[in-house]
């Protein structure tokens, strides 16, 4: 419906926005483009998102909230990032927890390659672009619950056991929602599902029908489940098992930690925005504009903005609703998931499916 394919290969144009050589390997031009996708969206968005967090849950609970770091205490990340890279270590790394950093790793560098940012750095576009948020996502859960394990402790141990099943009651609602966005787009290629909508808020899926506003907001909520993402985060904050897995990091640890927390969250926003919200799309009549004065490095900026603002919006409103309501028990999690969100998301496939053949026919 929108910003149709273009010519250009997504090395050419990375190279030339990078201002390489158009004879460098593709690979050069890959781990730079990543590189700055880290150090240009990730790591700022990380620091803002944490910035608004404290700022709304010291405006909901009366209290002033970070204001000496910088303006406005907008400088408050980079203060807690360099105190905690000062710590030493109390203990060295145990086996577990070098497994516990592989897997996170491994999870955080490789799925950026297929995190949809625009329609010209789309790095990844196959058929099954939009499943591999899930196999990041319990990548994740997975290092998670082994740092977890590798504390030795109670409070570790049962952290990781209720992490995992907590992963996994969360991992079944989100699919089914996501096959609701795949089955109206016609297929799960980044680029189909883009291009199934349009700038406009009418043509954007969650509003094309009930079924998939039903799968947005099953999708969403399934991800926080899958995440341990406040307010569902049960599994790392029960007072009950004295903080989890997370209990006993600090410093370096904490940092790496934290971030894989945080990319998950971020990872997951994205992919709502791209699968419900109209993804990066742009009007018709400014990328045409653009397109033909070749100005795409102004395209792409447009269309992650456009992205970003979407995906900020989705984080903000669960900061929000973490910040105003209790958090609830891992039990009570598990069965709000499988008892509350399967069926919404069964329900909205079956009605995705019967449009589907009506328009079919």
């Amino acid at each position: 419906m929108n910003t149709g394919t273009l010519d250009m290969s997504w090395s050419s144009i990375w190279g030339s926005a990078l201002g390489l050589s158009p004879q460098a390997p593709e690979w050069m031009i890959a781990s730079i483009g990543l590189f700055f996708i880290f150090l240009l969206i990730i790591f700022p968005s990380a620091g803002m998102v944490s910035f608004l967090d404290r700022k709304l849950g010291a405006d909901f609970q009366a209290r002033v909230g970070p204001n000496r770091s910088g303006l406005a205490g907008a400088l408050q990340p980079l203060a807690d990032l360099v105190k905690l890279l000062q710590k030493e270590p109390a203990q060295d790394w145990t086996w577990s927890e070098i497994l516990w950093l592989a897997v996170h790793t491994m999870a955080l560098y490789s799925t950026v390659a297929i995190l949809p940012l625009g329609s010209l750095v789309l790095l990844v576009d196959t058929d099954m672009s939009a499943f591999i948020p899930f196999w990041a996502a319990l990548v994740l859960g997975m290092g998670s619950m082994l740092i977890g394990f590798s504390q030795k402790t109670l409070p570790g141990w049962l952290g990781g056991v209720r992490l995992a099943s907590q992963a996994l009651a969360g991992a079944f609602p989100a699919l089914v929602a996501l096959l609701c966005a795949g089955f109206r787009a016609g297929g799960f290629r980044w680029s189909v599902i883009s291009g199934s909508q349009g700038a406009s808020p009418l043509t954007w899926a969650a509003f094309s029908n009930p079924f998939q506003f039903i799968a947005l907001v099953v999708f969403v909520i399934a991800g926080l489940v899958l995440l341990g993402i406040p307010p569902m985060d049960a599994t790392i904050s029960g007072a009950d098992i004295q903080g989890g897995v997370g209990a006993h990091l600090h410093g370096r640890r904490l940092i790496l930690y934290r971030l894989g927390r945080f990319y998950g969250f971020f990872l997951w926003s994205v992919i709502a925005a791209v699968l419900f919200l109209g993804a990066w799309n742009i009007p018709v009549a400014v990328f045409d504009a653009l397109r033909s004065r070749d100005a795409m490095g102004v395209i792409q900026l447009l269309e992650l903005f456009v992205l970003l603002i979407k995906s900020y919006a989705i984080m903000l409103i669960v900061v929000w609703v973490a910040r105003v309501n209790p958090r609830s028990r891992v039990d009570q999690i598990t069965d709000f998931a499988w008892k509350t969100l399967s069926p919404f998301s069964l329900f909205a496939l079956i009605g995705t499916g019967v449009l589907a053949a009506w328009r079919s026919f």
